[in-house]
């Protein structure tokens, strides 16, 4: 008689566990993805919303953005917003035209050989791109000067990214902002919607239809929780908040991550969304070179951007703050200043730049006194060690690399991949 054959059938095991701490966009989107590829995960934020930085404010004039007002579009991000539920609106035809102030808000401010200079560029950057690469721990303004000049560095280099990183350009590091234009990448699916992008309600509604799908599928959140990590975790945790709160966070866990993450500056950073009978301008919004030294950094004409945000009246969100260097003004001053001061110093600006003397009929103003990274040389070296992380910890944010939200995705797509790889469970 034949004994039985043993087969062994494998057990069902339980979903590994993923904490994440902090429910911002990057908290968010972390959870989606690592709950899409099956993970246990639990959130853990501080506040009593989600959101971060992230949120929509109705007042009686129209929508106030706290923060971001839309994000690039590409196919990622587009999908993402799909599964969500969440249609996006394209800008208006009004909002096409950009300006640099050079003196005046100008749509190209390049005057003479600056033009020369800049097609020079071009042309080097599609025929020998390599010549014309921005070196390791090569300042942006040193590396725009060197390859076109100091016009072109000025007011359309500097002038251009003042929107996006708000910083020195003596300090910001042209390989960290730079360098994806020169590497070799795959190309990626475009989406169907180019340029910036938004929900209808305001990028909060984003935040809401998140945070509601992630409960729907099984995600946990403790909400107004303090998180507390005394020592290495026994399974993998995703950092997720801004660089000075991670500090704090690692600094009993992973003493040297945590000194790492000191080693760069954190902007402070303000939002004044002023409400008009007449729009300082036409179009997308105007931004302010440092070289031009006004105190404010840029801004944003909403209501020709998506004309929803408000119905009667033009809607501006005036930008203010950023590192030492970028404007005039000192941002740890203007945190400290009362609403009504920087009202009057904002109106001041807008007389003095566009020649529009007006007083609001309402505003809302929000302050971030550790908002954005400083994009500088010592993020640059630093970012290796941020990207390895610690055991079982993984740092996820405006600070790895990337500050705009289409960008953050594609980092917390990847998050799966990276817990996988390197994540451990006791």
């Amino acid at each position: 008689m034949t004994a039985p054959r043993h087969v062994t059938v494998p057990l069902m095991t339980a979903p590994r566990h993923v904490t994440v701490i902090g429910a911002g966009f990057s908290g968010l989107t972390a959870a989606y993805y690592l709950n899409q590829a099956g993970y246990a995960v639990e959130v853990h934020e501080r506040e009593a919303r989600p959101g971060g930085l992230i949120s929509t404010q109705s007042t009686e004039w129209g929508l106030v953005e706290t923060a971001a007002t839309g994000a690039l579009n590409t196919a990622r991000f587009e999908a993402f917003a799909h599964d969500l539920g969440v249609q996006l609106l394209c800008p208006a035809r009004e909002a096409r035209k950009r300006y640099i102030y050079r003196g005046g808000p100008s749509r190209f401010p390049l005057r003479g050989r600056e033009l020369l200079a800049f097609a020079g560029l071009l042309a080097r950057y599609v025929l020998r791109r390599s010549a014309v690469a921005p070196r390791p721990q090569e300042s942006l303004r040193a590396w725009a000067t060197r390859a076109a000049g100091p016009g072109v560095a000025h007011y359309l280099v500097e002038g251009a990214l003042q929107g996006i990183y708000s910083g020195n350009p003596e300090r910001l590091s042209a390989s960290l902002i730079l360098g994806r234009l020169f590497a070799e990448t795959p190309r990626e699916p475009r989406p169907r919607r180019r340029g910036i992008v938004a929900p209808a309600g305001g990028m909060g509604e984003l935040i809401t239809a998140l945070h509601s799908a992630l409960v729907a599928r099984g995600v946990a959140f403790n909400m107004e929780h303090a998180y507390v990590l005394e020592s290495a975790p026994t399974h993998p945790h995703i950092v997720t908040t801004g660089a000075a709160a991670a500090r704090e966070l690692l600094a009993q866990a992973d003493p040297q991550l945590a000194r790492t993450l000191r080693s760069f500056d954190v902007s402070t950073m303000l939002t004044a969304t002023l409400f008009f009978t007449e729009k300082c301008l036409s179009g997308f919004g105007c931004l302010f070179p440092p070289v031009e030294q006004r105190r404010v950094l840029g801004v944003l004409i909403n209501t020709d951007i998506f004309p929803n945000r408000s119905r009667d009246y033009a809607e501006e969100t005036w930008i203010l703050g950023g590192a030492p260097g970028a404007s005039a003004s000192n941002a740890a001053q203007l945190v400290r200043m009362t609403d009504e001061a920087l009202v009057d110093l904002i109106v001041e600006e807008r007389a003095s730049a566009f020649g529009k003397q007006e007083r609001p009929v309402g505003y809302r103003i929000t302050r971030w006194p550790e908002a954005i990274p400083h994009y500088t040389v010592d993020l640059e070296l630093a970012l290796p060690a941020l990207e390895r992380g610690g055991r079982n910890l993984f740092l996820h944010g405006n600070y790895m690399g990337h500050i705009g939200l289409a960008k953050i995705l594609d980092r917390a797509a990847a998050l799966p991949a990276q817990v996988a790889a390197r994540g451990t469970w006791q």
